[in-house]
């Protein structure tokens, strides 16, 4: 084909993919470099939607492919009329997470980040301050991936392209090892996870600088929607970032319906944000005290129940209530007191806002801790059942004497069995008397802070004891009758399946309700001052 022949033929009434955009979905990096040499003007030519080719390539995700793309597209191109190319391009570049082509685009044009384009729906601004997981704090790793998390020494990466000889050393057997050792343990990820922190933290003091010389209108109608979505996102680097070098923006920045940044952390449960208010020292009582424009003060708006998506995140019915039970507390004991008794423009307190929303979570945690207390009681009063009888059936008989003292009574395995016997008999026991005390329950709200919760850990955790003990009875039991090794194994592995599996099933239950029982909470009260 001639460089000519390659370019699509657009008509009148139809317009097709060119060939280069065809290759920007799937990657072939081969066939790019082909199709390149052969015509760059593919580089320019849009699609069918009007994106160009490295466009493409950034919102299909193909992170190779758009920075060689984004090497060869002419800058003259992204920036010609409009900078419509430029602006759809930074802005997919931070939303596909390819944070280097944005730093890139940002060097070369500070005000890129603020401006909203007539044909783009959205503005980089509001993008960045909608993904909080570009940022380190909202960064959840274990143990060991924090630890090499904070091993490694990183630097910005550059745009160049990797050369020939790296890939050659990276196809020999070492680098295969290396490569895969790195994925194995988890460093690879790990590093560009942090990698990813220093571009987004880089691009962030950037804007915020940039912000820094706007004009109040002008700042208005970007800046204050962008902190409004960083706080319904739970942004916590964004905000402390943006309002650090531009500190008015705390006191200035409200939604349409008067509600300001903290009153809408409230309002969206977002407890890292609401948690920055104990770093402001005094300054928190003034904020503290505004209301929106239907009178309602912080904590009415903790009387309402949270948006459905903060909801999904909590597991059970019985956790929802608690952790709104927490969140109501919590706000309850920051505010002023005289906000308790003020009522909003329906005449209600925040007190009776939050028995009449949560009534419906309050029943619904009702039936939940009920079923569970039931479904689990049965199991424990079978097992003290079959504990009970199994102490006057022992392994091996008994003798015939008129004492009915059993024949292997001074034999360890005996003695294993009768004590685990008595041990899962008890817990069972108390686990039925735990669950008898949960199902007699008022059920008022107050009881899903601590009370209720509390049973049910300690009715759970009686539970597994007694069927772990049960288990251990029965293999001790076993052993007693059948002597020889054959035996051990199997029975070991049979009667640990099912321990194993209750703690599978119920280990994330237990974990949540113990962490928000007994935990260190869910906000931050010793956050230190940051403005």
């Amino acid at each position: 084909m001639t460089p000519e022949q390659m370019l699509p033929k657009v008509t009148q009434n139809a317009s097709y993919h060119t060939p280069l955009t065809v290759v920007a979905v799937c990657g072939n990096m081969e066939i790019a470099e082909a199709l390149v040499a052969k015509n760059p003007k593919l580089l320019d030519l849009p699609g069918i939607n009007g994106q160009i080719p490295v466009v493409v390539a950034v919102e299909n995700k193909q992170m190779e492919m758009a920075q060689y793309l984004y090497n060869r597209t002419p800058v003259q191109l992204l920036f010609d009329e409009d900078g419509y190319h430029a602006s759809l391009l930074f802005l997919n570049a931070m939303y596909y997470e390819m944070l280097d082509i944005a730093l890139d685009l940002f060097h070369m044009y500070r005000r890129l980040a603020l401006t909203k384009h007539e044909k783009i729906e959205s503005i980089p601004i509001i993008v960045l301050a909608s993904k909080p997981e570009l940022f380190p704090s909202c960064c959840n790793l274990g143990p060991l991936k924090r630890f090499i998390y904070s091993c490694i020494q990183t630097k910005l990466p550059t745009l160049s392209e990797p050369s020939r000889s790296n890939e050659d050393r990276q196809n020999t057997l070492m680098g295969k090892l290396l490569k895969c050792l790195s994925k194995w343990t988890g460093i690879d990820e790990v590093y560009r996870l942090k990698v990813m922190h220093l571009q987004a933290t880089k691009l962030l003091l950037g804007i915020s600088e940039e912000v820094s010389t706007m004009g109040l209108k002008e700042r208005s109608e970007t800046v204050d929607e962008a902190l409004l979505f960083a706080v319904r996102y739970g942004n916590v680097d964004f905000l402390v970032e943006m309002i650090k070098n531009n500190s008015e923006l705390l006191w200035s920045t409200r939604t349409s319906a008067g509600t300001t940044l903290f009153l809408l952390a409230v309002e969206f449960r977002q407890e890292k944000v609401f948690s920055l208010l104990y770093g402001l020292g005094a300054a928190k009582y003034l904020l503290l005290a505004d209301k929106d424009n239907y009178g309602n003060g912080v904590i009415h708006l903790a009387g309402y129940p949270p948006p459905n998506f903060k909801l999904d995140k909590v597991y059970s019915p019985t956790m929802q209530m608690q952790h709104e039970l927490q969140w109501f507390k919590e706000v309850e004991r920051v505010a002023p007191k005289i906000e308790m008794e003020r009522v909003n423009t329906d005449e209600l307190t925040p007190i009776e806002i939050f028995r009449k929303e949560h009534e419906a979570m309050r029943l619904a945690a009702e039936k939940w801790m009920k079923d569970t207390a039931m479904s689990c009681s049965l199991v424990a009063a079978l097992i003290v059942t079959v504990t009970f009888a199994a102490i006057f059936t022992v392994p091996g008989g008994t003798d015939d004497n008129g004492r009915g003292r059993p024949f292997h009574l001074h034999d360890r395995q005996f003695v294993v069995f009768i004590v685990s016997d008595l041990v899962s008999c008890f817990s069972a026991c108390t686990s039925v008397l735990v669950f008898l005390g949960i199902l007699t329950a008022r059920y008022s709200f107050d009881d899903f802070l601590f009370s209720l919760p509390a049973k049910m850990i300690s009715g759970l955790s009686l539970l597994f004891v007694s069927i772990a003990a049960m288990l251990m009875a029965f293999s001790s039991a076993v052993f007693t009758i059948f002597e020889g090794p054959w035996i051990i194994a199997p029975t070991i592995f049979l009667a640990c399946f099912p321990a194993l599996l209750f703690v599978v099933i119920q280990y994330a239950l237990l974990k949540e309700l113990i962490l928000s029982t007994f935990g260190k909470g869910i906000f931050d009260r010793n956050m230190k001052s940051w403005l």
